[in-house]
């Protein structure tokens, strides 16, 4: 494999370049260091090193300015906003809630060289609208101080000579003369870049007219003959609009992606499944003869499960992302430090908490002693803080006197320097500020500076397999490539776009939205492909969630394009339930087997059902100890819209239980689903839905719902006669075992029951995406397996149905999809051929079912067989 980056470095050989005359830009740090070790290479006699930058440095370089931290921009904003809004000045949590925001759409602006004042002022004409009334003034004061504050902002920075990234661009341009004529000998040559803003096209076309300057580009021939593929459209534009190639040829499209290749599609589940599939890929790659191999993160929070199972026999390995915040354990410490402080009434944290933690028993072996020398030094943290200035300084006390502590490892002493430096931030910002009032104040500040502390894994640089994300991989090539979390709302990143511009606005000015952001990402995508001879797409296979199992267009892409020469494999791993040295088994103590029979009178869920049969170790965790996994800190998260979506449709189709529904009824639905959805909302204790996520959560629960009503109406005008039975239907049964001596239930909630042209329905919502072969089976036992678990549940609220109404011959069930509506009501049904399907559950499919259910329930209370780990 001849690499981009190393034909470019011939074709600079091949016309005799003056590389001490000349100046590589390329798309990052990481790509410059390779194209420097290439050239190199090349180099046979001494000279001076050429210049090598990133596309982002040079015109940073250009403008002259000192470009801002993100926090320290936010915090020059605020005291500019607090000078212009005297009365009823925000506090910073509030401030910080938009202004992130704001600072980010300014930067973007500034580099596509529009004028801010022009485009903030459209903004506050179209929130005059949207706020129009007597009610909403104090917004639309708002909305106009925006203009103002960044021309202040603006004109501050530039008096300091600093900038945002945007304003950097904006003068990058101003000062191009400047830069030109202080390297008047210098030929600029372009590598590897792609999507551009405006004032980045500027700039290059100009530095390309200057000295004859050239560029390459990374395109493969294919892509760019398609003229509707995304991988193409930036290239495509610059190719056809560029005055440069009126005189120039385009360099390069190349014809690489049609070449042979292995494409492993494999579904996993969830992080650990997925960082499993990494290991186990990586153990069967031979690691002295392989070549360069690359790991990309598509979520690149799966650093933490990966680094778990890399596999012994690879002793080196590169990691270009950051260490997670997670993972950053004096962090933890402090962030443990400002809650006891702050919330002290409220507060689940306690003193032992900190004390118990691994940076304290490390620095301080001796603490065990009541007298000890280091009570004093630890009274910084654990007194309680009278202000927000006894706090910092005690802050920046306690960790200064940890960093001479020897015990520490080096990486230890590298993240308290890192702390110091934001808590240094933080004094300056409070020393300036007479906003910051309250501890709380001062540990939001503290927390913003805390979260731009990246510190770096110790890697081996030249190691053959390189762990990085997607953008990293910029201008780089790799025989092997393994991609992770290959979904929708990962790659690409989907429609979420936190920004106080709406998208219309956005296109007028052509600014970038979603649409320009997932064709970015799908060219680097591609791009990665095109050299690489195997490949393997991993993708989270689970339905759990708003974003789970839902494989990526990308897959769905190169299925349909079908490469001749592309070998694809598909494959699923399943949990490994062979008894294996790392396999955890929970025996059954008298203590569970009591819990058990409890859960088993009180009755089984068939959501319990199933947890059982994808981990029993989960089980006992949650079933037995009531121990739940507690990472959803958001507020908005898959559960809480699930139960609001449960929530708002129980409330909305109350009045018609017991009726026969009509088109005028689900009419009135339609006009009230608003106020029933904000109801829901504000009952699941979410009260700010007007902007941000809370906003984006609460349109797409709305037009869920209007979606199904739409259904509704659509099924109803084709003469179906619907009659609502009952909504959240509780509902149980017994079961008769001759082995157990204690009485058996099982119990759930039916969300709908209904009778749709005289058969009864029953109807389950589920917020997560669901394949109709999901709740399609070849046997009635089939139900068990991993894939038709959606079967399972539905024939146990079948057989509760049977149970409680004896006379019943049939009936049928069904799941309907938060996240593919337009799929209608997926239906339980069993094969018959590989068209048909019988949708009607019978007394014998009933009896076939609760033989099965009641086997899996005597294994979940056999003492002899141990809860085993997945």
């Amino acid at each position: 494999m001849k690499s981009f980056l190393g034909k470019v470095v011939e074709d600079l050989e091949r016309k005799k370049i003056d590389l001490e005359k000349a100046c590589f830009i390329l798309p990052n740090k990481r790509s410059t260091q390779v194209f420097k070790k290439l050239l190199l290479k090349k180099i046979k006699t001494p000279i001076f090193a050429p210049e090598i930058e990133s596309i982002d440095s040079l015109i940073i370089k250009i403008s002259g300015l000192k470009e801002l931290k993100a926090s320290t921009a936010l915090y020059r904003l605020f005291l500019i906003y607090s000078e212009i809004k005297i009365d009823n000045i925000d506090s910073i949590e509030i401030f910080n809630s938009w202004a992130k925001s704001f600072i980010n759409d300014t930067i973007e602006i500034e580099q596509n060289l529009l004028n801010v004042s022009n485009v903030l002022g459209e903004l506050v004409e179209i929130n005059k609208i949207k706020n129009w009334g007597e009610r909403n003034k104090e917004v639309g004061v708002f909305w106009g101080l925006l203009p103002l504050l960044y021309e202040k902002f603006k004109r501050q920075l530039l008096d300091n000579q600093e900038g945002t990234k945007g304003i950097c661009y904006s003068e990058a341009q101003k000062n191009l003369e400047h830069y030109k004529q202080a390297n008047e000998h210098i030929k600029h040559i372009f590598v590897g870049l792609n999507a551009l803003s405006s004032s980045e096209e500027l700039i290059i076309n100009e530095l390309l007219d200057f000295n004859k300057g050239e560029i390459y580009w990374d395109i493969d021939q294919s892509l760019l003959q398609n003229k509707n593929h995304g991988a193409s459209y930036f290239i495509k534009k610059y190719k056809k609009n560029w005055s440069y190639y009126a005189k120039n040829q385009f360099n390069w499209s190349v014809e690489e992606l049609s070449k042979p290749k292995t494409i492993n599609i494999i579904g996993a589940t969830k992080s650990v499944g997925q960082a499993k599939e990494i290991g186990r890929i990586l153990s069967s790659i031979d690691d002295r003869k392989s070549e360069k191999i690359a790991v990309i993160l598509g979520d690149e929070t799966l650093i933490e499960p990966l680094l778990s199972h890399i596999p012994e026999n690879i002793k080196e390995i590169n990691i270009s992302s950051s260490i997670p915040p997670g993972m950053l354990e004096l962090k933890k410490l402090l962030n443990l430090i400002l809650e006891i402080q702050t919330n002290k009434s409220e507060s689940k944290v306690t003193t032992k908490d900190i004390m118990s933690s691994r940076i304290i028993r490390i620095a301080f072996p001796l603490l065990n002693i009541k007298e000890d020398k280091n009570s004093r030094f630890l009274n910084l943290i654990l007194k309680p803080w009278e202000s927000p200035k006894e706090g910092l300084y005690s802050l920046i006390n306690f960790f200064e006197k940890l960093s001479t502590q020897k015990e520490l490892s080096d990486a230890d002493i590298d993240e308290v320097k890192a702390i110091l430096e934001s808590l240094d931030e933080t004094r300056i910002i409070l020393e300036s500020n007479a906003q910051i009032k309250t501890l709380k104040t001062l540990k939001h500040v503290i927390t913003s500076f805390l979260d731009e502390i990246r510190l770096p894994y110790d890697s081996e640089k030249n190691a053959s397999i390189q762990i990085m994300g997607l953008l990293e991989s910029r201008a780089i090539d790799f025989e092997t490539v393994i991609i992770s979390s290959v979904n929708e709302g990962f790659l690409p990143r989907g429609k979420s776009y936190e920004s106080l511009i709406p998208f219309d606005l956005r296109k007028k000015h052509n600014l970038p939205t979603f649409n320009e952001r997932n064709k970015t990402y799908t060219y680097h995508f591609y791009r990665l492909l095109q050299r690489a001879k195997n490949i393997y797409l991993i993708y989270n296979n689970l339905n759990e969630g708003i974003k789970g199992g839902e494989k990526s267009r990308f897959i769905h892409q190169l299925e349909i394009e079908k490469f001749e020469n592309h070998k694809l494999v598909y494959y699923n791993a399943t949990p490994n339930l062979s008894i294996e040295n790392n396999m955890r088994e929970i025996t059954k103590s008298s203590g569970a087997m009591e819990r058990l029979k409890e859960l088993a009178i009180k009755g089984f869920s068939p959501s319990s059902l199933e947890s059982y049969i994808k981990n029993a170790e989960e089980f006992y965790y949650k079933n037995l100890l009531n121990i739940y996994d507690n990472d959803e800190k958001d507020e908005i998260n898959p559960r809480t819209i699930g139960l609001i979506f449960h929530d708002s449709l129980e409330t909305l189709y109350k009045p018609l239980v017991g009726k026969k529904i009509l088109k005028k009824d689900m009419l009135s639905l339609l006009s009230n689903t608003e106020d029933k959805v904000q109801e829901s909302f504000v009952k699941n204790k979410i009260k700010n839905f007007n902007k941000g996520k809370g906003l984006i959560a609460f349109e797409v629960v709305k037009k869920a719902i209007m979606t199904l009503i739409k259904n509704e109406i659509k099924d109803i005008e084709l003469g179906n006669e619907i009659e609502i039975i009952s909504l959240e239907k509780r509902i149980e049964c017994d079961l008769s075992f001759k082995k157990l001596k204690h009485p058996v239930k099982i119990k759930g909630i039916i969300d709908r029951l209904d009778k749709r042209n005289g058969i009864i329905r029953i109807i389950d919502y589920k917020t997560g995406i669901i394949r109709p072969n999901e709740v399609s089976v070849k046997e009635i036992t089939s139900c068990f397996d991993l894939t038709h678990l959606k079967a399972m549940q539905l024939l146990c609220y079948a057989l509760m149905y049977f149970k409680n109404h004896p006379k019943t011959t049939n009936i049928e069930a069904g799941l309907i999809s938060f996240r593919d509506l337009n799929k209608g009501l997926m239906k339980f049904g069993t094969k018959k051929s590989l068209t048909k399907r019988d949708y009607l559950i019978d007394l014998e499919k009933i009896n076939e079912f609760e033989e099965s259910v009641k086997e899996l329930i005597l294994e979940i209370m056999d003492p002899n067989l141990p809860f085993k780990s997945v």
